[in-house]
């Protein structure tokens, strides 16, 4: 193994008996990870070789490849051994109902929710979030400096313009509505359409375009220390905090998502480069670099297939975060990963329009 193995970019395999893969890893130097595996310098790695009957690596151009041909093998093959990328992540999300009163709902399960009757308003989802336990305590701060309720979803609505003025009055279900945090859309307390404005408003805080909870928050802390209730300027200002971080964690995700389309360069530059094209961190496919010295291959019959290619696979719209399947979705956050900690590789991007043009097909 020390003469045949190379120090390369690269994934291994250890087999059993059958054949059968027992764990999958990669290396930007396959050799030395490898001669370290089989040192068996800790408990796993004794454990692995005792039943491990072959061990097979394939080469790779560059580190950013292996990353992703060893996630995509454990999740093909499910090594016992691996445990990384073997099982689905849980994220937190942030569900908007398509209830006549719409609800803000933390949800481990995002997709698509039903529409509402007649078409007229569809769920929305904001995600995804690590911190799955705070999610739920930040939905109450919102929704209860917006007005918007968390009451069940099958609370019955009666919004005062559709009241029937002969029926039997309607009492809140809660005590949000004496405490002011909730426009009671149960009792009549609100019409449709001003409840609706509410719903816009955290729309518009969440897509990061306002403020408005904020400064709300801001204006009652100033007037709460003013008067000297410094247990509710205090309150105040722990809800501003916990806000602010859930909004910077939705704006930071997907403005991340959205920088990263281009077509990226890797490898050394000894070898033939590979181009992988990227659009909004997923990786829609890889190829040779067919131009001379590895750049594109020019205007020609190659470039011209070449770019038919790249625009037919960006011709679909982009699906949502939210409609990616846990792969997909798994995947994408590998790629925003490796950008996030390697901001120096996206000097080896070039943007699609721009890569076109080189093609001679202008995007």
């Amino acid at each position: 193994m020390r003469a045949e193995a190379r120090n390369r970019p690269g994934v291994y395999r250890f087999l059993g008996p059958r054949g059968e893969p027992l764990y999958v890893g990669k290396s930007v130097q396959l050799r030395n990870r490898l001669l370290s595996w089989l040192r068996g310098d800790d408990r796993k790695a004794t454990e692995l070789l005792r039943v491990t009957h072959g061990l097979e690596w394939e080469y790779l151009g560059s580190e950013f490849e292996a990353v992703l041909r060893e996630f995509r093998l454990i999740r093909e093959l499910r090594p016992r051994f691996n445990v990384v990328h073997r099982r689905d992540r849980t994220f937190a999300w942030i569900r908007l109902t398509a209830e006549p009163a719409p609800r803000l709902v933390a949800t481990l399960r995002p997709g698509a929710g039903p529409t509402r009757r007649g078409g007229r308003r569809r769920e929305r989802t904001f995600g995804p979030f690590p911190a799955r336990r705070s999610l739920p305590r930040d939905l109450e701060a919102l929704a209860a400096v917006l007005g918007l309720r968390d009451c069940a979803g099958s609370t019955p609505m009666h919004f005062a313009d559709q009241v029937d003025l002969w029926g039997p009055s309607v009492e809140p279900g809660c005590a949000r509505a004496e405490l002011g945090t909730c426009p009671a859309p149960c009792a009549a307390g609100c019409s449709e359409d001003a409840y609706q404005a509410r719903v816009n408003e955290a729309v518009a805080f969440l897509e990061g375009r306002s403020d408005a909870p904020l400064e709300a928050l801001d204006a009652r802390m100033l007037d709460a220390a003013e008067r000297e209730a410094f247990e509710f300027a205090a309150r105040c200002r722990d809800r501003i905090e916990r806000l602010n971080r859930l909004r910077t964690r939705i704006v930071e995700t997907g403005s991340r998502i959205e920088r990263l389309t281009f077509v990226y360069e890797t490898g050394s530059p000894t070898e033939t480069p590979r181009h992988h094209l990227v659009r909004r961190g997923q990786v829609l496919f890889s190829f040779d670099a067919p131009g001379p010295g590895g750049g594109p291959p020019g205007r020609g019959s190659a470039g011209h297939d070449l770019a038919s290619r790249i625009r037919e696979a960006i011709r679909a719209p982009a699906p949502q975060l939210a409609g990616l399947d846990d792969e997909a979705r798994e995947e994408l956050f590998i790629v925003t990963r490796w950008f996030r900690t390697h901001p120096e590789e996206e000097g080896r991007t070039t943007p699609i329009p721009a890569y076109l043009s080189e093609l001679g097909s202008p995007g």
